[in-house]
């Protein structure tokens, strides 16, 4: 009968004073602690929803993190462009009233945002 464990855990103490264990998916240890964005999040969810094999293949192969920065990189890149061409095409109104300036740039933001989750984020990887 065997006795030791499968695998040999490292543990960190939690703030809740429990043990965690030190679980890393990818070969790159900073891409498996870096924060999912927004747009990272919306890829996953709508991997998870339409293509879950494939979704699980790239956790086996440990490259779901990856995939996962370099939509959030892509997405953010692509979007910032389409708002400076948007912004060209629609120009701020010439006004003081700020919150008229303000609705002009969430109205151009949110169509950037709606562009960039079709073309980028709502994509198979």
């Amino acid at each position: 009968m065997r006795t030791e464990p499968l695998m040999n855990l490292n543990y960190r103490k939690g703030e809740d004073g429990l043990l965690y264990p030190e679980l890393q998916i990818s070969e790159n240890v900073k891409t498996d602690q870096m924060p999912v964005g927004r747009f990272g999040n919306l890829w996953k969810n709508f991997m998870l929803e339409n293509h879950p094999h494939r979704l699980s293949e790239l956790v086996a192969q440990g490259k779901i993190n990856e995939i996962i920065l370099k939509v959030d990189e892509e997405t953010e890149s692509r979007k910032e462009r389409l708002i400076q061409e948007l912004l060209t095409a629609q120009p701020m109104p010439d006004t003081e009233d700020t919150m008229e300036r303000a609705a002009h740039m969430g109205m151009i933001t949110d169509t950037a945002e709606e562009i960039v989750i079709s073309e980028v984020v709502l994509q198979i990887r």
